[in-house]
């Protein structure tokens, strides 16, 4: 505190010893010295950006850009779009996630390593081995980001590339990675086909078969992994169960949170088993309806009307004609007066034709089981019909295909009783180390003090001390003195003395002129 409080002084002292325009040139310079300041930290805080893909398309740059997104991770654009750089701690992460997700699929990897050391006569072979060393040293460097693998080591192999045209074709590109895993870890196939699709990306004309990843103990980690497209349609499939398997939690929590309320926490066990149909079907109808709803009839289109009248003396037709082999004939009747009629009617009616297409949305529940046991040895039939009505309402149960089975029991509590012992006994450990580390803390705080308080008595004590030999050191140097006044004195005395003895004639007339001025 005294130390502070000497600065304090010092410097209002300092400022009260400036005049007024003094005052205000160190007012001025003290706000250019914080703006500089912050302006400094600021372009310090500003992170630097390195590029990580280049020469893109615009449908590839748009997919990165919206992975990169969701995943949170800060970018910049350049190049007009064509290349990405993030920040230097993102790079290899985000090759590594991007990879997994089969990004970039007609994207080069950029570097950031130069051959600064080129020399003006190096061949055509020397750069080549440099560029593969180089891309080699980088995708070892972006490979070893996974956080199962301790280093990584990759060799690549390319053809040399021919001047004369080949009619066969010749070799191709291959590439082998050694990793070394940490101890304890495995590497999933997920994780081998992301590393097997970012060397493939970075080396042209290598083909996923032609790469080999193998471990640290000499394991192929590549081998019986499926790197075609078929790959797709798996990952829909287990997008598929990962559905229903929320469909079927999402049911059981509901029907469990709903008969628990009535015979108690955990004392209920719930299981659906769902099967939803994600087959995409397109149907297809066509109706016919009637104009007219009340007479079944719809507008006349067109109508044609025939009628025919004879009246006279004569024969009329009558009877069938004959057969094909004889000329047709008809039997007449006698000759008189005969009087014919004939009328027809044809009508063609509009109807009303719809079309209807319907696209059946992707998993609808086509069936459903649900088991549900209740901690109850005597529960009765009728509770059971209860049960079952209540859970087929909750679940929407069609009768047709859906399947409900209620069972009651005496629950075997021991492993849930062990467990919430066990769990109690850990939450007391666990309270027990926390009183114990505040008991710690507490002593070690009162010994800190005690500590504080004899260093700062000894300090006091060694100060006091000091004081007194300082007191003791000066009385002892005017002591000195005085001995030193009273031993000069004792010797003039002795001196005065021994003249007086050796000239007693003299001494006396002196004392006798000292007299007689008196």
């Amino acid at each position: 505190m005294e130390f502070f409080t000497k600065i304090r002084q010092q410097v209002s002292e300092f400022w009260q010893s400036k005049n007024r325009a003094q005052k205000i040139k160190i007012l001025i310079i003290g706000i250019i010295i914080i703006c500089l300041s912050l302006i400094i930290t600021n372009y310090l805080k500003k992170p630097s950006y390195v590029p990580v893909y280049s020469d893109l398309s615009e449908k590839e740059a748009g997919e990165i850009v919206k992975k990169l997104d969701d995943m949170k991770i800060p970018y910049k654009l350049d190049d007009g779009g064509k290349s990405i750089l993030v920040e230097p701690q993102y790079k290899y992460k985000t090759r590594l996630q991007l990879a997994q997700e089969g990004l970039p699929r007609d994207g080069s990897m950029s570097f950031d390593e130069v051959f600064d050391k080129t020399k003006l006569g190096t061949t055509d072979w020397e750069r080549q081995m440099q560029y593969n060393q180089a891309l080699q040293g980088e995708l070892a460097r972006t490979i070893e980001e996974i956080a199962e693998i301790e280093s990584a080591r990759v060799h690549i192999v390319q053809p040399e590339k021919s001047l004369f045209i080949q009619t066969e074709p010749g070799p191709e590109p291959s590439a082998a990675v050694i990793l070394k895993l940490e101890p304890g870890v495995q590497m999933n196939d997920e994780q081998v086909r992301g590393i097997v699709f970012l060397v493939t990306r970075s080396v042209e004309g290598l083909k996923p078969d032609n790469i080999t990843v193998v471990d640290n103990f000499g394991r192929i980690l590549s081998d019986g992994i499926d790197f075609s497209q078929e790959k797709a349609s798996k990952d829909v499939i287990n997008s598929q169960i990962a559905i229903q398997n929320k469909f079927q939690e999402q049911l059981q929590s509901s029907v469990k949170s709903l008969l628990e309320q009535v015979f108690g926490p955990g004392n209920v066990v719930v299981r659906v088993s769902a099967q939803l149909n994600f087959d995409e079907k397109t149907v297809e109808n066509k109706l016919f309806d009637p104009v007219d709803e009340e007479t079944g009839e719809g507008i006349i289109r067109s109508m044609q009307e025939l009628k025919e009248h004879f009246s006279g003396t004569g024969s009329v037709p009558q009877g069938e004609p004959g057969d094909v082999s004889n000329p047709p004939s008809y039997n007449q009747t006698e000759t008189g007066d005969s009087d014919y009629d004939k009328s027809e009617t044809v009508k063609n009616f509009e109807i009303n034709e719809s079309h209807e297409n319907l696209k059946v949305a992707q998993g609808a529940v086509k069936k459903l089981s649900v088991s549900v046991v209740i901690n109850n040895k005597e529960l009765g039939d009728e509770e059971k019909e209860s049960i079952t009505s209540i859970v087929g309402n909750a679940i929407g149960y069609d009768p047709e295909t859906d399947q409900i089975f209620v069972y009651g029991t005496e629950f075997n509590n021991y492993l849930a009783d062990a467990l919430a012992q066990d769990a109690t006994l850990q939450k007391e450990q666990k309270a027990a180390k926390r009183k114990m580390i505040m008991l710690v803390l507490v002593l070690l705080a009162i010994t800190g003090f005690v500590v504080y308080r004899v260093i700062l008595s000894r300090k006091q004590s060694r100060l006091e001390e000091e004081a007194i030999e300082k007191e003791l050191a000066e009385v002892k140097k005017a002591a000195a003195t005085e001995d030193e006044e009273l031993q000069t004195r004792n010797e003039v005395y002795k001196n005065i003395e021994r003249y007086a003895r050796q000239n007693p004639k003299e001494v006396a007339k002196i004392l006798q002129t000292w007299m007689n001025e008196d």
